[in-house]
């Protein structure tokens, strides 16, 4: 093949190459990227972990030591019963604040756990499709490497 038809043809496989070759260089730069970008999420995620597993135990032992508070009130309360009624019944209302303010605190408590619970659940998530991810693109360079070779 002579004339215009072989130019045109190894024109045309010139810039088929070049595009491709293009390609493969902006593909190994996104996967150095996402390898960047999984190194730092693992990091955050290790370092949410360990700061969010003392804050829990935290929650949970200022929980426990809120109800000891409850019932050694309650105790307390009931020890008064031999006192005056005027007594008595200054002692059961701060008794009651003080209950309805435990319960309050203990509510909040629960809620703070649950919101921590749910963010090291979703950033788990986060770094299993991550890693998802990254697997694909790992596997979509050696099979990219492979035929290279």
């Amino acid at each position: 093949m002579t004339g215009w038809p072989a130019v045109l043809t190894a024109v045309s496989t010139f810039v088929i190459a070049a595009a491709v070759l293009a390609l493969m260089v902006a593909l190994v730069i996104v996967l150095r990227r996402l390898s960047t970008l999984s190194a730092g999420l693992t990091r955050l995620v290790e370092t949410v972990d360990r700061d969010a597993h003392p804050a829990i135990e935290s929650v949970r032992r200022t929980a426990e030591e809120a109800n000891r508070l409850v019932v050694a009130i309650r105790s307390e309360v009931e020890g008064f019963a031999g006192t005056s009624k005027r007594l008595r019944d200054r002692v059961e209302r701060t008794s009651s604040a003080l209950e309805e303010r435990f319960s309050d605190l203990e509510t909040l408590l629960d809620v703070l756990q649950d919101e921590l619970e749910d963010t090291v659940l979703d950033l788990a998530a986060v770094m299993r499709t991550t890693r998802r991810g990254a697997g694909l693109l790992q596997a979509a360079r050696r099979v990219i490497l492979g035929r290279k070779r």
